[in-house]
C-alpha cells in the first residue's frame, strides 16, 4: 500500500457554527504551523502513527475473504481519502483517530495545491515506481 503525502489542513472558527469561514492550509504550511504550536510533537512522528493506523486498517480490511473483506487482486488499484483528527491521550501523546475513509474521493483540493497529484498517484499505482514521488509506502 502507498500513501500520498498530500494533505489539507483546516482551521474552523472555535464556535463551530454553520457558515463560519474555514481556512484551507497547504500541507507544507500546516506542518510548519503544527511544529511551532506543538514544539514537543514533531509532525514526522505523528505521520508515522498515521501510517501505522492506515496499515492496520487495510490489513484488517483484507484479513477475511470477500464478501466480508477486501479480496486480493494483482490488478487492483484504488485511491482512498482518509479523514482523521488528533486526540490527546492522558500522558500527553497525540494519537490519530480515523473519522472516515472514502473510496474514489474528490481530489480537487489536492490537485489545486499539487498539480501533479494524479500523475504521482497513477505512477505509483500502475508502475510500482515510488522513487522520487511524494508518497510513502505503508
Amino acid at each position: 500500500a502507498v500513501v500520498s503525502t498530500q494533505s489539507t489542513g483546516y482551521q474552523r472558527d472555535a464556535r463551530g457554527e454553520e457558515g463560519t469561514n474555514l481556512k484551507q492550509i497547504h500541507d507544507i504550511d500546516f506542518v510548519k504551523m503544527f511544529e511551532l504550536q506543538y514544539p514537543k510533537h514533531m509532525w514526522a512522528q505523528v505521520d508515522k502513527e498515521v501510517c501505522r493506523m492506515l496499515r492496520e486498517c487495510f490489513k484488517s480490511a483484507c484479513s477475511l475473504p470477500p464478501p466480508k473483506g477486501l479480496g486480493r487482486s494483482p490488478q487492483s488499484r484504488a485511491i482512498y481519502a482518509v479523514d482523521f483528527m488528533l486526540k490527546w491521550e492522558p500522558e500527553g501523546k497525540m494519537v490519530p483517530q480515523m473519522l472516515e475513509i472514502n473510496f474514489n474521493p474528490d481530489n480537487q483540493r489536492a490537485c489545486k495545491f499539487h498539480p501533479d497529484f494524479y500523475n504521482h498517484c497513477l505512477t505509483a499505482l500502475t508502475r510500482d515506481q515510488l522513487k522520487g514521488l511524494p508518497v510513502t509506502e505503508i
